[in-house]
């Protein structure tokens, strides 16, 4: 049967369909995705126009907030500088005044500032001892203490551009001047303060040599006491010889001391030399902060280095030079090959579209510069033996005194008509020396242990020379926060030392401390320098312009500090009688400081005291406690004292739970009225380097978050965030401040640090 020809047509028919079909689907998949990739392409377009034009909208707004940053800035460095000047123009003129003032004066004091008068009057000291009587020595002692007062203020008073030595007329040319000065004024201070310890030991001598004109009528031995505001001479004689004496007191002092029988019998005295200066911590070591010094990289291996980097920049640049010169020429091998093959065809060259993008220029804005930030110091640590006070932990109280134990000197003997004293030269005081059998132990030959004799064997003496036990009354003008420490000074090493000391006792409420000493010789009490710290709280509150209070509740103790104007003064506690001498009585913020610490209230960090303190809002890198930073802190005190005025600022608990030593937060409010704020006045406020905020959040909400409150807005700092939104009469009583008044504020801030030990 022959093939069926419409079924096979039918077939070829289908397939050209199928590839005509084929064809126009693949055309039409091309034609979508030509238009899916110019989709794609229109959105990228407009994807990058959005992208850029919102890179310029943020670029506009952070060129705004640096301009806005740095007019802001710009006008508060003004006012700070514009203080600054009138503060250092007012202390110029005051310099100028007391050293006009010390030249015209004619009460016969020395000027401890020109080697010439200073050593003339030093040497003629030293060298005259018809005045070396008791009365004369405490009289001149207290010009000796002015005049070293007096280096001491000059030393913390005077800036370095002043220490000049033609202007205060010390040489007429010498090298490194300022650093010559300051070191001539430290030798004149030591060299009166040994002129000052010699002359109180020759009225000693002077003293035990007419012992039994001066002695008891009852009890036929030497009593005398003889004191000044600064010095106290005590001082009992062993004339009698009577061995059922067994103590003595000098009640006026409160200082009574027992005698071994040993010394009963024998020709001694005991010396009792009270002084309410220390002259002796300021030569120790442990004194002063000790920073770890860094090591610097040799500067041979740096200079090798920096040879090694230019000669290898050298080779890349002359390597890329010659890679760009190849792959230049063969560009242009290239480029002219199709130029010729395009005029053979009669072809034109091909126009190059370029799509010039229009890009918005937006001019950069000049930054403030913010000082560069110091790195944090890392402290060495104490490596003495444990017996060794160390005066970075621990402050000497109430001065020093002086336990010592002298020799009689040959007494005047009245034969007939006729007085005879053996004539001792030189008149020096000759200390027996005395040192406990319990410094001492017995030991065998070979030095290994203890003896233990038999019963029956005759024991060796040990109650010969036993420790001394002291009974002394605390100073009345020290407040004693906690059982006090006792310390020897260490003339060879130069430090105090508590080794050698026993038995201790104190009873709060007589101010009696009882101990055992082993060994006689300069002593003195101690307390630790952070006691106080950190500290529970903090409030600064204004009382008027120009007036304003700080309160500190310390770990231990709460005070007031009263400030106005220029000088300060400590209002409050009031029931501790040891700091009534001291209470309402005004004075400079560092000398407020100085007599602060000297009577036992230390609410004046160091800068060490992190290693001593510790800080909960510290953040640890390699084990080492941070502060605050140091210059938003300081940033803060500054503008705190400027608006100190009109504004009360408080301590924040989230200060120290915020984790972040960059952000400082406090509580503010305005406060026109010199009355106490209720807490709902009370507004957070949070400082960083860049910028300040009042927080919607309070002190009482139970989650950190750090949203600016309504209707406000940041601002690059303190000073103009509550400029902004004060009412008049704060603004006013702000521009009203009195430049004194406010770096008065500001030390007494800085001085305290309450936003890093709080």
């Amino acid at each position: 049967m022959p093939p069926k020809q419409g079924s096979a047509g039918k077939k070829k028919l289908a397939k050209a369909d199928k590839e005509k079909l084929k064809a126009e689907e693949e055309e039409r998949k091309a034609l979508e995705e030509e238009e899916a990739r110019q989709k794609a392409e229109e959105e990228a377009k407009k994807q990058k126009e959005r992208e850029k034009l919102e890179e310029a909208e943020r670029r506009k707004l952070e060129n705004a907030e640096k301009e806005n940053r740095r007019m802001e800035m710009l006008a508060l460095v003004d006012v700070q500088e514009r203080n600054r000047k009138m503060l250092d123009d007012l202390h110029s003129e005051r310099r100028k005044k007391s050293k006009w003032a010390r030249y015209m004066r004619c009460d016969g004091s020395p000027n401890p500032t020109i080697p010439g008068e200073i050593n003339t009057y030093i040497n003629l000291r030293l060298e005259d001892s018809s005045r070396d009587d008791i009365e004369e020595v405490l009289k001149q002692g207290e010009l000796d203490l002015s005049l070293i007062n007096e280096l001491d203020f000059l030393l913390e008073d005077t800036p370095s551009l002043e220490m000049d030595l033609q202007e205060m007329n010390c040489f007429k040319a010498v090298a490194d001047g300022k650093d010559k000065f300051v070191e001539l004024l430290k030798n004149t201070r030591e060299d009166l303060q040994m002129l000052l310890q010699n002359k109180l030991d020759a009225a000693t001598v002077k003293i035990l040599q007419k012992a039994t004109d001066l002695c008891d009528n009852e009890t036929f031995n030497l009593h005398y006491l003889k004191a000044n505001q600064d010095v106290c001479l005590c001082i009992w004689g062993n004339l009698s010889k009577n061995p059922r004496i067994k103590s003595f007191e000098f009640k006026e002092k409160g200082f009574q001391f027992e005698i071994p029988r040993m010394l009963t019998l024998s020709d001694c005295a005991f010396r009792i030399l009270f002084s309410k200066f220390d002259h002796y911590s300021s030569t120790c070591k442990s004194y002063y902060p000790r920073q770890k010094k860094k090591e610097e990289p040799v500067a041979e291996v740096a200079e090798v280095k920096e040879e090694e980097a230019k000669e290898g920049e050298q080779k890349e640049g002359e390597e890329n030079e010659g890679e760009k010169g190849e792959e230049g020429a063969e560009k242009e091998d290239t480029e002219d090959l199709m130029a010729m093959l395009r005029q053979m065809k009669g072809e034109a060259p091909p126009v190059e579209e370029k799509q010039e993008e229009v890009e918005e220029k937006v001019e950069e804005v000049e930054e403030f510069q913010d000082p560069i930030t110091p790195e944090p110091p890392i402290w060495e640590d104490f490596d003495e033996d444990e017996d060794v006070v160390d005066l970075r932990a621990n402050h000497v109280l109430g001065g020093v005194f002086h336990f010592n134990l002298m020799s009689l000197p040959p007494q005047p003997k009245i034969v007939n008509d006729w007085v005879i004293t053996r004539l001792v030269d030189p008149p020096n005081i000759e200390y027996i020396e005395y040192i406990a059998d319990t410094m001492n132990p017995i030991v065998n030959k070979e030095g290994q242990s203890p003896i233990q004799p038999d019963k029956g064997a005759d024991q060796p003496k040990r109650d010969d020379r036993p420790p001394i036990t002291v009974h002394m009354r605390l100073p009345e003008d020290c407040l004693f926060t906690e059982e006090p420490q006792i310390a020897r000074w260490d003339e060879k090493k130069k430090h105090w030392r508590q080794d050698g000391f026993t038995d201790f006792k104190y009873i709060e409420e007589t101010r009696i401390f009882t101990f055992k000493t082993a060994y006689f010789g300069t002593m003195a009490l101690l307390q630790d320098a952070h006691i106080n710290m950190p500290f529970q709280s903090w409030e600064l509150r204004p009382h008027n312009t120009n007036s304003a209070v700080l309160t500190i509740i310390a770990a231990i103790i709460e005070i007031e500090i009263e400030i106005k104007d220029a000088m300060c003064c400590l209002s409050k506690p009031d029931d501790k009688p040891e700091l009534e001498h001291i209470k309402g009585r005004w004075m400079t913020p560092l000398d407020l400081i100085k007599t602060l610490r000297r009577v036992g209230i230390n609410v004046f960090p160091a800068d060490d005291s992190s290693k001593y303190v510790s800080i909960q809002d510290k953040e640890v890198t390699g084990g080492r406690p941070l502060d605050k930073h140091p210059v938003i802190e300081e940033w803060c005190y500054e503008q705190m004292a400027l608006c100190s005025s009109a504004y009360a600022f408080s301590w924040s608990k989230w200060n120290s739970e915020v984790q972040n030593r960059e952000k400082v937060l406090f509580q503010g409010a305005e406060s026109l009225d010199d009355m106490p704020l209720p807490e709902e006045t009370w507004s957070l406020y949070l400082m960083t380097k860049r910028r300040s905020m009042k927080l919607k959040m309070t002190e009482f909400d139970e989650a950190f978050e750090e949203n600016h409150a309504d209707g406000t807005h940041f601002k690059s700092n303190l000073y103009h965030l509550l400029m902004e939104y004060s009412s008049p009469e704060a603004k006013e009583r702000i521009h009203e401040t009195n430049f004194q008044y406010i770096d008065c504020v500001r030390q007494i801030l800085s001085a305290t640090k309450v936003l890093t030990y709080a």
